[in-house]
């Protein structure tokens, strides 16, 4: 039987009996998840992070799922841990099954139907699909050796990971794209909208740096203080770089309290000669 068609069986069973298959095929895990000592102690406070047991086989392409994913979410993080008191027995190594990233996702498209979206749904589409897509549908290799190796255990060509995709969506009563073609139509059409919001951003963002600018020749020595100091983070910090709205190295608070040890004047007069020095590197 070759991949697809073993996913497809997977597919077709619940959700205990996709697991009973996976621990023939690949074997118990050896190892708990995290160390019991850690994991008690942080439930008490006593330490900011848990001790991981040797359950990983990443090396050999596989993921580590918890069975009890069917009844606790996100049981590997830290802070869900602490959240719902998630007991221990559910990171013992008899609750450990090992996959591939298509066994793992179709492990949480069961959960999800068999909970009725109560469990599973958010690891398997914002995570799992997406990286199916991502790596077999995108053609996107992932570049750190053990994503590769999970790449390579689980490979798929573009059409079969397509298939695979829409019947799990079709399990879960939802909708996917009727074709291949159709779903790259779909992304070129997302990826054009970005490029075009990208660019008004930009664009505004130039609008309003040049305004700035202009505010900024307006002013004199006798301007306020605090009109000084705005224009020069407006022009310089905040709208500094025209691509990207989030790199701000400094909020206005701070360049403020910095700039408290300049004089206005000097301020100012550094400010008209970054506009000069901007306007000739713009020619």
């Amino acid at each position: 039987m070759n991949n697809y068609k073993e996913y497809l069986d997977l597919l077709s069973k619940n959700y205990e009996q996709a697991v009973d298959f996976l621990l023939q095929k690949y074997g118990s895990a050896q190892d708990d998840y995290f160390r019991e000592a850690s994991y008690q102690r942080f439930i008490n406070g006593e330490i900011k992070s848990i001790t991981r047991g040797k359950a990983s086989r990443t090396k050999e392409g596989l993921y580590c799922h918890h069975i009890d994913e069917i009844k606790w979410l996100k049981i590997s993080d830290k802070n869900f841990v602490k959240q719902y008191n998630i007991p221990f027995e559910s990171q013992r190594k008899d609750r450990l099954v090992y996959c591939d990233l298509i066994e793992h996702t179709i492990l949480h498209v069961l959960i999800t139907k068999e909970t009725s979206f109560e469990f599973g749904y958010p690891g398997y589409v914002t995570y799992l699909k997406v990286l199916i897509e991502e790596w077999y549908l995108d053609g996107k290799i992932p570049n750190r050796d053990w994503m590769k190796a999970c790449y390579n255990k689980s490979f798929l060509e573009p059409q079969k990971a397509f298939d695979i995709l829409k019947e799990m969506q079709e399990v879960l009563g939802q909708s996917y794209f009727y074709s291949l073609e159709d779903y790259y139509e779909e992304k070129k059409k997302k990826e054009e909208q970005i490029r075009m919001w990208e660019e008004r951003r930009k664009q505004h963002r130039l609008d309003e740096r040049d305004r700035w600018i202009e505010i900024a020749k307006q002013l004199h020595n006798k301007s306020s203080r605090n009109e000084i100091v705005n224009a020069c983070y407006s022009v310089r910090i905040q709208y500094g770089n025209t691509t990207d709205l989030l790199k701000r190295s400094i909020t206005f608070e701070e360049y403020d309290s910095k700039m408290k040890n300049y004089m206005k004047e000097d301020i100012l007069a550094e400010l008209l000669v970054y506009i000069d020095r901007l306007s000739e590197e713009e020619r």
